[in-house]
């Protein structure tokens, strides 16, 4: 990971940014999800309100990735409640990525601010299907 942390400039060039690294990262596109465009959306929100750095923003996406996927397991348990959850130990890569994205934040305050709502229902949707961070 390079070191990234540029103020605030523009949400649609640091959702470019913070989608590039991702694939770089974890190797695989983020746009396949589903629900991305409503995560791109609350992301421009949340980096605008809050003036979200680079680093705050990439930690912010991986963020919001994370509970979109998620939340996209959960409907698929909504939808038939014998489907079994895969192992999802790799998966958690992403959530440790994003705490160290977080770190590297000269505005890490404007990005708890900005996260706290997604950790929140982050653990509710975990805690429902029974998944724990190991």
């Amino acid at each position: 990971m390079s070191d990234t942390d540029i103020a605030y400039s523009d949400s649609s060039q640091q959702w470019d940014v913070a989608c590039q690294q991702f694939q770089n990262e974890f190797g695989f596109d983020a746009h396949e999800i589903i629900t991305i465009n409503t995560i791109r959306e609350m992301f421009s929100e949340l980096v605008e309100e809050y003036k979200l750095s680079l680093n705050s923003s990439i930690s912010l996406m991986y963020g919001l990735y994370f509970l979109g996927y998620i939340t996209l397991i959960e409907m698929m348990k909504a939808k038939d409640e014998d489907y079994k959850i895969g192992d999802l130990t790799d998966f958690y890569a992403i959530l440790d990525a994003a705490d160290d994205w977080a770190s590297r934040s000269k505005d890490i305050d404007n990005l708890i601010q900005a996260a706290q709502p997604i950790v929140d229902t982050t653990e509710q949707v975990m805690q429902k299907l029974n998944l724990s961070r190991s």
